[in-house]
Formats: structure tokens, sequence, C-alpha cells
């Protein structure tokens, strides 16, 4: 009968790694599907407040609780900055201290919104304590999936729950350039979103894009993907000074398209 049992663990644990792969697979398809769109994701420790901060923004009615792992898998909601246009905002598992490599390879298809993501926002909760820890925990796992070098802002939540403004003045002297909010009164929110634009803004480049002008595809795609300064034609060809993004620079260039980096 142990050795039944034993056998049938194992083909458990087998089949239930089988669906883990096939849910990773599956997660990094969707994600990848959003190559062209501005992705951000909310990465922090766990109860940070990154569901609540979501709902905030998106208004998306995510849900919220103050439970270990309350938030398990990813959600993705549109939030519309103004003065910039749609971004992909991303929900994601709340990190622990030492959080096991076990647990890191099951969240894996989770984190697959982390990995995509152009930009990551980290939301610590301010009114805690040990906060630069949570600060430390979530950094390593980070570099653990491979994104310690990822674009981060750091954004300082739960200021309206703070005792002691000393913990406030303290984070911002150690992280200069974080962004103090409070999901639940919405304060600082206007601040955050200038930061995040501030933050997108820097992936874009000058650039110069020669193509037919009948070539009505790319012109709708900057359009809707670049800041367009200037266009003029020429003979038959459309010439585009633009501010594209850098990941969309090779995505864009063709047999008919000539795309050119200029200097800023």
């Amino acid at each position: 009968q142990l050795e039944e049992d034993r056998r049938l663990a194992g083909q458990k644990i087998r089949d239930l790694k089988e669906r883990l792969s096939e849910v990773q697979a599956r997660k990094q398809r969707e994600v990848r599907s959003r190559f062209e769109e501005h992705t951000v994701s909310l990465v922090g420790y766990t109860n940070a407040g990154k569901s609540t901060l979501m709902n905030a923004l998106t208004g998306a009615g995510v849900y919220v609780k103050d439970q270990l792992f309350s938030t398990l898998d990813t959600r993705t909601r549109q939030w519309h900055l103004k003065d910039w246009g749609r971004v992909l905002l991303s929900d994601t598992v709340g990190f622990i201290r030492e959080l096991p490599h076990h647990l890191v390879a099951s969240f894996k298809a989770t984190l697959e919104e982390t990995r995509q993501a152009r930009l990551l926002l980290h939301v610590v909760d301010a009114s805690n304590p040990h906060a630069e820890e949570h600060i430390e925990a979530v950094k390593k796992v980070l570099a653990e999936i491979g994104c310690a070098d990822k674009p981060t802002l750091l954004v300082l939540n739960k200021i309206d729950r703070l005792q002691d403004a000393s913990l406030l003045h303290v984070l911002q002297k150690h992280y200069p350039r974080a962004v103090a909010v409070s999901a639940h009164t919405r304060h600082g929110l206007d601040e955050l979103r200038d930061a995040v634009i501030e933050a997108l803004r820097a992936d874009f480049v000058p650039s110069e894009v020669i193509a037919a002008a009948s070539n009505g595809k790319v012109l709708s795609f900057l359009n809707a993907h670049a800041e367009v300064s200037r266009q003029e034609f020429r003979d038959g060809q459309v010439v585009i000074h633009c501010h594209l993004p850098k990941h969309l620079l090779h995505h864009i260039q063709g047999p008919d398209v000539q795309v050119r980096v200029l200097e800023s």
C-alpha cells in the first residue's frame, strides 16, 4: 500500500508540473502579445497595498485582502494617463523574505508580467517599521527572476497610516526618487502618474521614419505608438519625425520602411 501511495503521489506531482508548464507557456504567449503596448507591473512585499493602488489608479475592482498571497494570479487592467494615453497595469503576487525556490518556480507564470513589463512600480508599505527590509527582500526576488536591472519606480504607499512621520522622512532620504502616496485617500496619485510618464518617456528616442505616402498602416501605427512632431511628403514618400519607443524600432522597420535614430 505504501508503494502504491508513493506511485500515486509521484504521478500527481508529474501531472501538476505538466499543468504548470502549460500555464506558464500560455502566460508567456499572452504577455508577449502585448509587445506593442506600454506595460507597467506592480511588485512589492505582501500586504504593501498593490491591489488597493491598482483599484485607485484604474477603478479595476480587484480583490483586496490583508492576507498572505491574497493575489495569486496577475490581473491586467487599462490605466489611462492624462496627456499620455493607455498603459496596461498588472498586479502580481506579494513577495516575502526568503521566498523558497520552489515557490519562485511555482509563481513563474504569475511573474511573467513582471519579467516582460517596461516599468516596475515597487510598492512599499511606508507605515511598516520593517519597510527597508521588505524593499531588500523584493529586490532579491526580482534578481532571481532576472529583473534586477529593469526600470523601477519606488512607491511609498500607506502614508495615511503613518504614526511617526520620521519613518517616511528616513525612507525619502534613502530613496530620494521615491513617490509617496496613499492609495486609500488618493494622496500623491497625480505625482505618481507624472513620474510614470517621465519614466516611460525615457524609453523613447528621436527617430526619422520614411515610408511610402500610401502606407497607411505605418502612419496609423506611429500615431498610436509614437509622439509625432513633424511629417512631410516628398516624391511619393512621407518623412516622419517622431519619438519612438526603443523596443519598437526594429518592429516597424522593413523593406519599404526606413527607420533612423536621430541625435538628441
